[in-house]
Protein backbone atom coordinates (compact mmCIF):
# COMPACT_ATOMS: atom_id res chain seq x y z
CA UNK A 1 0.00 0.00 0.00
CA UNK A 2 1.87 3.38 -1.42
CA UNK A 3 0.56 6.70 -0.27
CA UNK A 4 1.00 10.50 -0.54
CA UNK A 5 0.71 10.34 3.48
CA UNK A 6 1.67 8.26 6.18
CA UNK A 7 -0.46 5.69 6.70
CA UNK A 8 0.22 6.04 10.26
CA UNK A 9 0.51 9.42 11.73
CA UNK A 10 -1.00 11.33 8.20
CA UNK A 11 2.69 12.77 7.67
CA UNK A 12 3.11 14.01 4.11
CA UNK A 13 5.74 12.15 2.36
CA UNK A 14 8.26 13.20 -0.38
CA UNK A 15 8.99 10.83 -2.97
CA UNK A 16 11.42 8.03 -2.76
CA UNK A 17 11.00 8.37 1.12
CA UNK A 18 11.57 5.07 2.63
CA UNK A 19 10.58 5.56 6.22
CA UNK A 20 8.59 8.08 7.89
CA UNK A 21 9.90 10.97 9.09
CA UNK A 22 7.81 11.80 12.09
CA UNK A 23 6.79 8.20 13.36
CA UNK A 24 9.72 6.07 11.42
CA UNK A 25 7.25 3.81 9.74
CA UNK A 26 8.23 2.41 6.14
CA UNK A 27 6.17 3.70 3.60
CA UNK A 28 5.84 0.56 1.65
CA UNK A 29 3.27 -0.69 3.87
CA UNK A 30 2.06 -4.03 2.09
CA UNK A 31 -1.72 -5.93 3.14
CA UNK A 32 -0.67 -9.33 4.51
CA UNK A 33 -0.94 -12.49 2.92
CA UNK A 34 0.07 -16.16 4.42
CA UNK A 35 3.61 -15.23 3.68
CA UNK A 36 3.54 -12.09 5.21
CA UNK A 37 1.53 -13.86 8.09
CA UNK A 38 4.56 -16.07 9.04
CA UNK A 39 6.88 -13.28 8.46
CA UNK A 40 5.11 -11.07 10.83
CA UNK A 41 5.37 -14.50 13.36
CA UNK A 42 8.96 -14.59 13.13
CA UNK A 43 9.67 -11.33 13.70
CA UNK A 44 7.24 -11.19 16.88
CA UNK A 45 9.84 -13.89 17.97
CA UNK A 46 12.67 -11.86 17.43
CA UNK A 47 11.76 -8.53 17.98
CA UNK A 48 9.78 -6.69 20.82
CA UNK A 49 8.16 -3.13 20.32
CA UNK A 50 6.35 -0.87 22.70
CA UNK A 51 2.93 -0.52 23.78
CA UNK A 52 1.21 -3.20 25.25
CA UNK A 53 -0.95 -1.52 27.48
CA UNK A 54 -2.24 0.78 25.03
CA UNK A 55 -3.33 -2.46 23.07
CA UNK A 56 -5.08 -3.89 26.05
CA UNK A 57 -7.04 -0.47 26.10
CA UNK A 58 -7.66 -0.18 22.87
CA UNK A 59 -8.78 -4.44 22.74
CA UNK A 60 -11.50 -3.69 26.05
CA UNK A 61 -13.52 -0.28 24.53
CA UNK A 62 -12.84 -0.75 20.36
CA UNK A 63 -10.98 -4.23 19.44
CA UNK A 64 -12.66 -3.90 15.77
CA UNK A 65 -11.56 -0.68 14.97
CA UNK A 66 -8.00 -1.68 16.49
CA UNK A 67 -8.01 -4.56 14.21
CA UNK A 68 -9.05 -2.51 11.51
CA UNK A 69 -6.59 -0.19 11.76
CA UNK A 70 -3.73 -1.96 12.20
CA UNK A 71 -4.63 -3.93 8.89
CA UNK A 72 -4.94 -0.66 6.81
CA UNK A 73 -1.17 0.17 7.71
CA UNK A 74 -1.37 1.87 11.85
CA UNK A 75 1.47 -0.77 12.27
CA UNK A 76 3.82 1.32 14.64
CA UNK A 77 0.40 2.53 16.65
CA UNK A 78 -0.06 -0.66 18.31
CA UNK A 79 2.23 -3.20 20.34
CA UNK A 80 2.63 -6.09 17.62
CA UNK A 81 -0.65 -8.65 17.41
CA UNK A 82 1.88 -12.16 17.38
CA UNK A 83 4.48 -10.71 20.55
CA UNK A 84 0.92 -9.50 22.19
CA UNK A 85 -0.31 -13.58 21.85
CA UNK A 86 3.17 -15.01 23.17
CA UNK A 87 2.94 -12.50 26.22
CA UNK A 88 -0.64 -13.40 27.05
CA UNK A 89 -0.81 -17.07 26.62
CA UNK A 90 2.08 -16.99 28.88
CA UNK A 91 0.67 -15.29 31.82
CA UNK A 92 -2.59 -17.78 30.61
CA UNK A 93 -0.63 -20.56 31.30
CA UNK A 94 0.72 -19.37 34.49
CA UNK A 95 -2.52 -18.10 36.18
CA UNK A 96 -4.28 -21.37 35.01
CA UNK A 97 -1.08 -23.40 37.25
CA UNK A 98 -1.28 -21.02 40.20
CA UNK A 99 -5.01 -21.10 40.36
CA UNK A 100 -5.27 -24.88 39.40
CA UNK A 101 -3.11 -26.86 41.51
CA UNK A 102 -2.38 -30.34 39.84
CA UNK A 103 -4.82 -32.88 40.74
CA UNK A 104 -3.61 -36.13 41.91
CA UNK A 105 -1.93 -39.01 39.40
CA UNK A 106 -5.71 -40.77 37.97
CA UNK A 107 -5.21 -44.34 39.14
CA UNK A 108 -7.32 -47.01 37.64
CA UNK A 109 -10.00 -47.60 39.69
CA UNK A 110 -9.69 -51.34 41.59
CA UNK A 111 -13.51 -52.07 41.33
CA UNK A 112 -12.70 -51.66 37.63
CA UNK A 113 -10.40 -53.67 37.27
CA UNK A 114 -11.75 -56.34 39.09
CA UNK A 115 -15.52 -56.78 37.32
CA UNK A 116 -12.73 -57.18 33.68
CA UNK A 117 -12.74 -60.49 33.11
CA UNK A 118 -9.61 -60.60 30.88
CA UNK A 119 -5.89 -59.61 31.44
CA UNK A 120 -6.11 -57.79 28.45
CA UNK A 121 -8.75 -55.50 29.14
CA UNK A 122 -7.24 -54.96 31.85
CA UNK A 123 -4.01 -53.77 30.44
CA UNK A 124 -6.37 -51.93 28.22
CA UNK A 125 -7.81 -50.17 31.07
CA UNK A 126 -4.51 -49.09 32.54
CA UNK A 127 -3.65 -47.30 29.48
CA UNK A 128 -6.17 -45.58 29.46
CA UNK A 129 -6.59 -44.10 32.70
CA UNK A 130 -2.90 -43.27 31.78
CA UNK A 131 -3.92 -41.40 28.59
CA UNK A 132 -6.51 -39.64 30.88
CA UNK A 133 -3.53 -38.59 33.23
CA UNK A 134 -1.28 -37.38 30.56
CA UNK A 135 -4.42 -35.00 28.89
CA UNK A 136 -5.10 -33.47 31.78
CA UNK A 137 -1.47 -32.50 32.82
CA UNK A 138 -1.56 -31.71 28.86
CA UNK A 139 -4.15 -29.22 28.94
CA UNK A 140 -3.56 -27.83 32.19
CA UNK A 141 -0.07 -27.08 31.59
CA UNK A 142 0.16 -26.05 26.96
CA UNK A 143 -3.05 -23.80 26.98
CA UNK A 144 -0.79 -21.73 24.89
CA UNK A 145 -0.66 -24.49 22.48
CA UNK A 146 -4.50 -24.84 22.37
CA UNK A 147 -4.70 -21.43 22.06
CA UNK A 148 -2.52 -21.14 18.75
CA UNK A 149 -4.24 -23.98 16.95
CA UNK A 150 -7.76 -22.08 17.96
CA UNK A 151 -6.74 -19.37 16.50
CA UNK A 152 -6.53 -20.48 12.59
CA UNK A 153 -9.09 -22.98 13.32
CA UNK A 154 -11.77 -19.72 13.81
CA UNK A 155 -10.58 -17.68 12.10
CA UNK A 156 -11.00 -20.22 9.09
CA UNK A 157 -14.77 -19.85 10.25
CA UNK A 158 -15.46 -16.40 10.32
CA UNK A 159 -13.13 -15.51 7.20
CA UNK A 160 -15.77 -18.67 5.35
CA UNK A 161 -19.12 -16.95 6.56
CA UNK A 162 -17.56 -13.24 5.92
CA UNK A 163 -15.56 -13.92 2.77
CA UNK A 164 -17.45 -11.17 0.85
CA UNK A 165 -15.86 -8.84 2.76
CA UNK A 166 -12.50 -6.90 1.95
CA UNK A 167 -10.53 -9.49 4.35
CA UNK A 168 -8.48 -12.06 3.13
CA UNK A 169 -7.93 -15.25 5.26
CA UNK A 170 -4.55 -14.32 6.50
CA UNK A 171 -6.23 -10.77 7.97
CA UNK A 172 -8.73 -12.57 9.89
CA UNK A 173 -5.92 -14.71 11.52
CA UNK A 174 -4.09 -11.73 12.59
CA UNK A 175 -7.75 -9.59 13.90
CA UNK A 176 -8.99 -13.14 16.34
CA UNK A 177 -5.25 -13.56 16.94
CA UNK A 178 -5.66 -9.88 19.01
CA UNK A 179 -9.18 -10.54 19.80
CA UNK A 180 -8.63 -14.53 20.95
CA UNK A 181 -5.96 -13.34 22.46
CA UNK A 182 -7.37 -10.05 24.64
CA UNK A 183 -10.78 -12.94 25.42
CA UNK A 184 -8.62 -15.59 26.68
CA UNK A 185 -6.17 -12.68 29.37
CA UNK A 186 -10.17 -12.07 29.82
CA UNK A 187 -10.94 -15.66 30.93
CA UNK A 188 -7.53 -16.22 32.86
CA UNK A 189 -8.03 -13.67 35.14
CA UNK A 190 -11.75 -13.91 36.09
CA UNK A 191 -12.28 -17.39 35.10
CA UNK A 192 -9.43 -19.09 36.86
CA UNK A 193 -10.08 -17.90 40.09
CA UNK A 194 -13.26 -17.77 40.39
CA UNK A 195 -12.78 -21.60 39.69
CA UNK A 196 -10.43 -21.61 42.71
CA UNK A 197 -12.88 -20.76 45.23
CA UNK A 198 -15.61 -22.70 43.83
CA UNK A 199 -13.79 -25.71 44.22
CA UNK A 200 -15.94 -28.47 45.47
CA UNK A 201 -19.17 -26.22 45.28
CA UNK A 202 -22.22 -26.71 42.81
CA UNK A 203 -21.10 -23.38 40.96
CA UNK A 204 -17.81 -24.63 39.52
CA UNK A 205 -18.98 -26.66 36.52
CA UNK A 206 -20.87 -23.49 35.56
CA UNK A 207 -17.93 -21.05 35.52
CA UNK A 208 -16.45 -22.14 32.46
CA UNK A 209 -19.64 -22.12 30.82
CA UNK A 210 -20.11 -18.43 32.06
CA UNK A 211 -16.41 -17.65 30.88
CA UNK A 212 -16.88 -19.14 27.35
CA UNK A 213 -20.48 -17.45 27.03
CA UNK A 214 -18.57 -13.94 27.64
CA UNK A 215 -16.21 -14.72 25.11
CA UNK A 216 -18.73 -15.82 22.48
CA UNK A 217 -20.27 -11.98 23.11
CA UNK A 218 -16.63 -10.76 22.76
CA UNK A 219 -15.53 -12.21 19.62
CA UNK A 220 -19.28 -11.45 18.47
CA UNK A 221 -18.61 -7.24 19.11
CA UNK A 222 -15.12 -7.21 17.94
CA UNK A 223 -16.33 -8.44 14.40
CA UNK A 224 -18.71 -6.28 14.46
CA UNK A 225 -16.20 -3.03 14.36
CA UNK A 226 -13.85 -5.43 12.52
CA UNK A 227 -16.38 -5.80 9.78
CA UNK A 228 -18.10 -2.99 10.06
CA UNK A 229 -21.47 -4.60 10.39
CA UNK A 230 -24.63 -2.35 11.17
CA UNK A 231 -27.61 -4.34 10.54
CA UNK A 232 -29.68 -6.19 13.24
CA UNK A 233 -28.79 -9.33 10.63
CA UNK A 234 -25.75 -9.15 10.17
CA UNK A 235 -24.64 -8.72 13.88
CA UNK A 236 -27.28 -11.90 14.40
CA UNK A 237 -25.11 -13.53 11.78
CA UNK A 238 -21.48 -12.44 13.58
CA UNK A 239 -23.07 -13.60 16.96
CA UNK A 240 -24.45 -17.38 15.41
CA UNK A 241 -20.86 -17.23 13.64
CA UNK A 242 -19.04 -16.50 17.03
CA UNK A 243 -21.18 -18.96 19.05
CA UNK A 244 -20.39 -21.55 16.46
CA UNK A 245 -16.48 -21.39 16.46
CA UNK A 246 -16.07 -21.22 19.55
CA UNK A 247 -18.33 -24.53 20.05
CA UNK A 248 -17.36 -26.26 17.20
CA UNK A 249 -13.49 -25.91 18.60
CA UNK A 250 -15.19 -27.15 21.83
CA UNK A 251 -16.47 -30.01 20.41
CA UNK A 252 -13.10 -30.46 18.19
CA UNK A 253 -10.44 -30.62 21.16
CA UNK A 254 -13.26 -33.01 23.00
CA UNK A 255 -13.83 -35.14 20.07
CA UNK A 256 -9.87 -35.18 19.48
CA UNK A 257 -8.98 -36.11 23.04
CA UNK A 258 -11.82 -38.47 23.46
CA UNK A 259 -9.95 -39.93 20.09
CA UNK A 260 -6.54 -40.38 22.19
CA UNK A 261 -7.94 -41.62 25.13
CA UNK A 262 -10.10 -44.58 23.95
CA UNK A 263 -8.03 -45.95 20.90
CA UNK A 264 -9.50 -48.98 20.85
CA UNK A 265 -13.10 -49.42 20.05
CA UNK A 266 -13.84 -52.85 21.76
CA UNK A 267 -12.68 -51.36 25.13
CA UNK A 268 -14.48 -48.36 24.52
CA UNK A 269 -17.81 -49.85 23.93
CA UNK A 270 -16.53 -52.61 27.34
CA UNK A 271 -15.82 -49.11 29.89
CA UNK A 272 -19.19 -47.52 28.42
CA UNK A 273 -21.54 -50.97 29.44
CA UNK A 274 -19.02 -50.91 32.94
CA UNK A 275 -19.56 -47.32 33.59
CA UNK A 276 -23.54 -47.22 32.82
Amino acid sequence: MLSSNCLNCNTALEHGQRFCPTCGQSTKTHRLSITHFFHEAFHAVTHADKGVFHLLKCLSIRPGTTAKEYLQGRRKAYFNPFTFFLLIMGVFVFLNMYFNPPRKTVEPDTRVLARIPTETGKQNYIATMDRVDRVSGFTRNNGNILAMVAVPYISLITWAFFRKREYNYAEHLAANMMFITFSNLGFAVLVFPLQALTRNTAAHPFIVLIGMIVQVFYLAWSLNGFLALKSAGSRMKSFAVSFSAIVLWVLFTLTAIAVYIYQSKDFYKFFTRLAG
